[in-house]
């Protein structure tokens, strides 16, 4: 259920700093400093007071049997798989760029105890679960592990492919612009301002660029803008089209989870990828699928903070989480309704064409099955935002163990964020709620209608119905149809004014309580993540292991679990652990 009613305060706080939030992301370059210095120094105020809006951890030890089953099965799961955890991360990097960052991370140490094969046996005996999840759990290992294989077998195939050595031998500045042209296409890219990090399960192409325009580093170390003036007409328009191209937001960029990166599956050079796939032994397709999701371009300048984000921050949510299955829904959700577009309800599932009704030529809605409809598909949509808030959180969290770990080391890992030195940003995810939650939103609330010509939604009704023999041809039927979906989209409004409004001010609709959810969330996991006294072992992985859980524990469904999340941390990790130190001895 959803986080009780905000006090007046609270909610007066949050909606300050949401606003402060908005301002300091979209505000214009020829601002004075000092405005924008006061407003940062407001909102750290604000994140201060917010600390106090967080529930009692608790401390004392609790039997199996006085924790719910869910809560055990999650915290079993993600003791398994933090034992991969590192396997995905960035242990093995290399490439031509220094990285003091990723020299310095390291994952939590793993229990010998913990891989050995009846480990998954006596876990589940240990938190009391059946033998049917121990079986379940064996199957996620087994597949996950098979994963992890394959992504290192395509992986080691293109960088021996492009000539780069596993034996720490730098690669060739003309062999990173090979690799980069034929994942990127024929861009005319200048070996002297890209570089290449790559570990056993990514590759990042460092390319130094700023404002749609290459730059060049002196021997003095100077950054240099290289003139248009060496570039061909036609590999101007080109170079600038591209770079232009990495900085915009597209929801296809969701498609490419983990990464969000560039590489067009489309402008993949498909012989190679065939040649490839040849090599392994698997299909071209998953290749393919492989380079989508584990290949990107960062900005030379801001490589530090990338890197560590997404390497140890988001690569282990693909092969570890669900996150991918919301994250490939997000990718569609803001094309225009169909007709096969279905709600889940209470009621069963609802699909967009059951909600009008054929009487001759005349079409009415369905105004209860509309109302269904709507809140289904909303709480739906608004899943796959908690799914993207809660693993971009988790990324922030990974990104904040260089800070904990290397305080001396901080200013080597730049940050978006005000609260560079805390486990989770308040600014990054309030920025995250406000710009996606009416994105999500918006085929249910903005209509494409027109006299003239057929909307999608209405090609496809009328389709299926010529099939079914109704009097498609008729002009009051077609004229019908129109009016039957502007009132569809009149009931959507209404329903979206009376719930769904993304404001901190007024009466308190879901928007409000997703945001003090939010920051429940926050305030458990950030006091969790820094406890001395759980911390005081070097030799378990407490932190890994908590960020595992999040995501192990919001893997069902992702709108419910996203409401239970910030309790269940607060009420049963802790028991969960002090259980696990047991286990361990």
């Amino acid at each position: 259920m959803p986080a009780p009613t905000s006090d007046e305060q609270r909610q007066r706080l949050l909606a300050e700093a949401l606003q402060l939030s908005r301002y300091l992301l979209n505000r214009p370059e020829a601002v004075d400093p000092d405005w924008v210095e006061r407003r940062q120094d407001r909102l750290r105020q604000l994140q201060k007071a917010l600390k106090a809006f967080a529930h009692p951890i608790q401390r004392k030890s609790l039997a199996p049997v006085e924790m719910p089953l869910e809560v055990r099965q999650a915290f079993v799961k993600a003791v398994l798989l933090v034992t991969r955890y590192q396997q995905v991360g960035g242990c093995t990097w290399q490439g031509t760029l220094a990285s003091p960052t990723l020299s310095q991370y390291c994952p939590d140490p793993v229990p010998t105890k913990w891989v050995t094969s009846d480990a998954i046996t006596s876990l589940c005996r240990y938190f009391d679960l059946q033998s049917d999840i121990q079986t379940e759990l064996t199957d996620l290992l087994t597949q996950v592990d098979i994963q992890i294989d394959r992504q290192r077998q395509i992986i080691a195939a293109v960088l021996a492919e492009a000539g780069f050595s596993s034996a720490g031998v730098t690669a060739a500045p003309d062999q990173v612009v090979t690799l980069f042209q034929k994942l990127f296409g024929a861009i005319p890219i200048p070996p002297e301002v890209i570089d290449c990090v790559y570990t056993d399960m990514q590759i990042y192409f460092c390319l130094n660029y700023q404002d749609g325009k290459l730059y060049q580093q002196d021997p003095n170390g100077h950054h240099d803008c290289i003139g248009w003036y060496s570039f061909t007409e036609s590999d101007r328009t080109q170079l600038q089209g591209f770079l232009q191209s990495l900085g915009e937001f597209s929801f296809e960029k969701f498609r490419r989870f983990p990464i969000f990166g560039a590489c067009d599956p489309t402008i993949i050079n498909q012989e190679w990828c065939d040649r490839l796939a040849q090599q392994i032994g698997v299909p071209t397709s998953l290749v393919i699928q492989a380079l989508v999701r584990s290949v990107s371009i960062i900005p030379t300048q801001k490589a530090e903070a990338f890197l560590m984000h997404d390497i140890w921050g988001h690569h282990w949510q693909f092969m570890l989480t669900q996150f991918e299955r919301d994250y490939t829904i997000l990718a569609d959700c803001h094309k225009p309704l169909r007709a096969a577009e279905t709600a889940y309800t209470p009621e069963g599932p609802l699909t967009c064409r059951e909600l009008f009704i054929i009487e001759g030529e005349q079409i009415s809605v369905d105004e209860e099955r509309s109302y269904l409809f709507f809140h289904g598909e909303v709480q739906q949509r608004l899943g796959l935002l908690f799914t993207h808030l809660i693993g971009e959180m988790l990324a922030d969290i990974a990104e904040f163990k260089f800070i904990w770990k290397h305080t001396e080391l901080s200013d080597q890992l730049p940050s978006s964020s005000l609260f560079k030195t805390e486990p989770t940003k308040l600014d990054l995810s309030l920025n995250d709620i406000d710009i996606l939650f009416l994105q999500v939103l918006k085929p249910l609330l903005e209509m494409e209608f027109s006299v003239l010509k057929d909307s999608l939604l209405e090609t496809e009704l009328l389709a299926e119905w010529t099939e079914d023999n109704y009097p498609t041809h008729s002009l009051e039927f077609r004229t019908s149809l129109k009016q039957a979906i502007v009132r569809l989209y009149q009931i959507f409004l209404e329903e979206y004014n009376n719930t769904y409004l993304p404001t901190m001010t007024g009466e308190i609709g879901i928007f409000t309580q997703a945001v003090s959810n939010l920051l429940y969330l926050q305030n458990a996991v950030s006091e969790l993540y820094t406890d001395p006294i759980v911390n005081a072992n070097p030799d378990l992985p407490f932190q890994d292991l908590l960020l595992v859980f999040v995501s192990s524990y919001c893997s069902s469904d992702s709108y419910a679990d996203f409401w239970d999340v910030d309790d269940v941390l607060a009420n049963y990790f802790l028991p969960c652990w002090q259980r696990l130190q047991q286990f361990v001895v």
